[in-house]
């Protein structure tokens, strides 16, 4: 990895992403994208980049940067070319995320204590961190590392999505005084699906590229907020490649993109192509004739006057094959890229980028404070579903032929704008999401699900770096029986883990020994929990589904006592109205907790085409659940209602049209 100039003297760049940030150039150019000529040279931009000197970025043998532009293109094809077929790219790449998954709807109640099975247990003495929100409202997985949503505030200014059809506005607003009062909005026609990062007085807007015409793309636009009547987009920048995540360390932000498989001039066949074969070979040419620049991805910066600047958004030897040279048979060619910027600095201070690319099939990012792992999650090797005869209306989740057996993890350290990738590490099973993922103390730990490497059970895994590899150190399996894993979260010597088939097993496992993770309760409950929310040092919230009526499923709010770690207890349950489901099930950052009340702010829906949506007031008094319901929003808009608590305690509630105030 180097320092690299993302932008020209006229085109700086911030960052930001949408679930994802990014840097920017300067203001609303024209937005086109550069397209991609088969062996487009490298623009004079990237040229002068590449020769200047550079810190070192590798620290292990596990990922070696490329030698040459000429390797790295030899790799990537020799990589795609059983995957060509008469009708281009053969597309059998599977997304495990958009799996379709149902669950037999039935359960018993059954408390078990492991603590006659194994040693005893210790209490929950140090209890679970009080979770809280970042600095700028969002409900996030780590404290100390904000993501990007759809309404930031810092108690001066809110910055919101407004979003009319298909076209977005940025809105700002000042929230000092008594009412919300709207100060100026910006048009955010180019951006779709829109999200933002708040630094400072700098807005970062992330979001699909509108100009990119169906191919892979992000937009990027930097907004000075200093003035709010008076907001001026400094920057905009452009990606011919998705933003895979997006995340903020302070000033700094940092942004993961992916690159999959170029567009070339495929042939298909038929009267001009002639046949199969012909196509086939035809297409093969295709492939061994494109250049680096097919492959790699670029950035676009534009000037005040609308002229366009392109360059490689990695250089070559920034981006690194797995293994040694040549070792890197049965590896789907692509390239990850990490990209980190100062978001507060001057236009004139922002001339170098950090940024390193991996040549990896990376779709999970989870960043620590001072880490960040790249990680492949398994993909199902059978054609079909089994299905569950208690349920017969759906499969359940559990493929014939099982899962690839094992995920790949890359570990790269943090600081300042810099991402340096030290080691590397596999481990059998596979990794649900970025949530499965903790560093502590230098350990990574993992929870990962049943694969064609492991048996019918969860596990969670501890790994620490030994020179470059990620090698395991701990390791407890049978968690969950034939069961998926539904939710994990971490402390600091504590992680629970919900799996799902019939019935909510909530185990809690001891990480006091990260060499010796142990299993040290288990609570069995109807229904269950997707997202668990810390209360306090024994208190633990879960939201998720459960039975309503019969075989009839509805939204679900469970409070858990974990005082005792080997006889967790569910204090209270409220069971919501049949055919609703938590918003924050799938999305934490629709969830709000205000510590100082007892009282939790959940988004909840019924229904999947004209919905409605519903404030949930949670309210906890001496373990017992009491519920407010307030009607807020209708349509697909329900999916980004957000509560933000002010620093002045106050509560913001948003929704796409409008923001106010919410007493609770």
């Amino acid at each position: 990895m180097r320092a690299r100039t993302l932008l020209t003297a006229l085109t700086a760049t911030a960052l930001v992403g949408a679930g994802v940030l990014v840097g920017l150039s300067l203001d609303a150019g024209p937005g086109g994208r550069a397209g991609h000529a088969g062996g487009r040279a490298a623009t004079s931009a990237s040229e002068e980049r590449a020769s200047r000197p550079r810190p070192v970025a590798w620290q292990g043998d596990d990922l070696t940067p490329a030698a040459s532009c000429e390797q790295l293109l030899e790799w990537y094809v020799d990589g795609a070319e059983e995957l060509v077929t008469p009708w281009g790219w053969s597309g059998g790449l599977l997304d495990v995320g958009g799996a379709w998954r149902t669950f037999a709807r039935d359960g018993v109640l059954e408390l078990q204590g492991f603590a006659a099975k194994q040693a005893p247990a210790p209490t929950n003495a140090r209890g679970m961190t009080n979770a809280t929100q970042s600095e700028t409202g969002t409900n996030v997985q780590e404290a100390g590392v904000d993501e990007p949503d759809v309404a930031k505030s810092d108690g001066r200014l809110l910055a919101r999505v407004e979003r009319t059809g298909r076209t977005s506005d940025l809105v700002l607003a000042d929230v000092t005084g008594e009412t919300v009062e709207e100060s100026a909005r910006i048009d955010l026609l180019d951006v779709g699906d829109p999200e933002l990062l708040l630094v400072g007085d700098t807005v970062v807007v992330a979001g699909t590229d509108r100009e990119a015409d169906g191919s892979p793309g992000t937009r990027i636009l930097r907004v000075d907020v200093t003035d709010l009547d008076e907001p001026t987009v400094t920057d905009t920048l452009t990606l011919d490649a998705d933003l895979l995540s997006a995340r903020q360390h302070g000033s700094t932000v940092r942004w993961v993109t992916r690159s999959g498989l170029p567009d070339l001039d495929f042939a298909r066949p038929g009267r001009r192509a002639g046949s199969e074969d012909r196509a086939l070979q035809r297409n093969l040419a295709a492939v061994r004739g494109s250049g680096i620049d097919d492959w790699l991805p670029h950035v676009t910066t534009y000037a005040e006057d609308g002229t366009a600047t392109t360059e490689r958004l990695v250089e070559c030897d920034e981006v690194a094959l797995p293994g040694s040279p040549g070792e890197a048979d049965g590896a789907t060619p692509g390239t990850v890229a990490v990209v980190g910027l100062d978001a507060t600095a001057p236009l004139a201070g922002l001339g170098d980028a950090d940024a390193v690319g991996v040549a990896v099939g990376t779709d999970l990012v989870y960043a620590s404070t001072d880490r960040l792992y790249l990680a492949t999650s398994g993909a199902p090797t059978g054609c079909c579903w089994t299905v569950d005869r208690a349920f017969p209306g759906g499969p359940t989740g559990w493929p014939v032929g099982g899962w690839r057996g094992t995920s790949e993890v890359h570990e790269l350290e943090l600081a300042g704008t810099a991402a340096t990738y030290v080691a590397s590490g596999e481990v059998d099973g596979t990794i649900r999401d970025r949530w499965s993922m903790d560093e502590h103390d230098g350990v990574l730990r993992v929870a990962v699900g049943p694969s064609s490497e492991t048996g019918d059970f969860s596990s969670i895994v501890t790994m620490r770096r030994d020179g470059s590899r990620l090698e395991e150190i701990g390791r407890v399996d049978r968690i969950g029986p034939r069961e998926e894993i539904e939710a994990v979260r971490w402390f600091g010597d504590l992680a629970l883990v919900v799996t799902f088939r019939r019935v909510d097993p909530l185990y809690t496992v001891d990480l006091s020994d990260q060499t010796a993770p142990r299993v040290v309760g288990e609570l069995k409950v109807p229904g269950y929990s997707a997202y668990l929310h810390p209360l306090g040092p024994h208190r633990l919230l879960g939201l998720g589904e459960g039975p309503v009526v019969g075989r009839r499923w509805g939204a679900q709010t469970s409070l858990f006592d974990l005082a005792d770690l080997a006889a967790p207890r569910r204090l209270d349950v409220l069971d919501h109205r049949v055919g609703t489901r938590h918003v924050a099930a799938t999305d934490p950052r629709a969830f709000t907790w205000l510590p100082g009340q007892r009282t939790g702010l959940s988004v909840v829906t019924r229904g999947y085409g004209a919905r409605t949506g519903w404030l949930s007031i949670i309210r906890l008094d001496d373990g017992v659940i009491t519920e407010e319901l307030v009607e807020v929003e209708h349509g697909s808009d329900v999916d980004h209602v957000r509560l933000l608590r002010l620093p002045d305690k106050r509560v913001l509630l948003v929704t796409a049209e409008k923001a106010s105030y919410v007493e609770v």
